[in-house]
């Protein structure tokens, strides 16, 4: 149960930092929620590298790297060095130009679905399941692609 409360609060805190995040390549910390600015401190992660406001941090982070997974993924998306290809719910191909786009929107980053069927199952869900269901790692891996350079 502490465990549940703990990771709600910490996602809460995540989103509620973003929105000052005042650019778009600003990293919000996975760990703390900090936004971070012109920090040295990161590690590699997937295809990327995470950023985070202190040593501490980037130390919980690689000892608890599937604890801090979809969060990494988040700050790897919103940061632009992964983009999104597919629906992250099922994996299927985005429509291109669509009349009227499935859009969620999660701690300031859009993210795009591909039917109603995933923004009525989004919908439903709590801000923190929302999160998971749009960047745990199957849906990371089923909805971005790295981004060229």
């Amino acid at each position: 149960m502490s465990k549940i409360l703990i990771n709600s609060i910490s996602v809460f805190f995540l989103f509620s930092v973003s929105a000052f995040a005042s650019d778009e390549k600003d990293a919000i910390c996975p760990i703390s929620g900090e936004v971070i600015k012109n920090t040295t401190t990161k590690t590699e992660f997937k295809k990327g590298s995470v950023y985070f406001c202190t040593e501490s941090c980037k130390l919980d982070f690689t000892k608890n790297v599937k604890k801090y997974a979809s969060k990494g993924n988040f700050q790897l998306a919103s940061t632009g060095q992964y983009v999104q290809e597919n629906c992250p719910v099922t994996g299927r191909k985005l429509k291109k130009n669509p009349k009227k786009p499935k859009i969620v929107s999660i701690s300031a980053k859009d993210v795009e679905l591909c039917c109603g069927g995933c923004m009525k199952k989004a919908s439903k869900m709590k801000d923190a399941e929302k999160f998971e269901l749009l960047f745990s790692d199957k849906s990371f891996k089923k909805g971005f692609k790295v981004a060229s350079k």
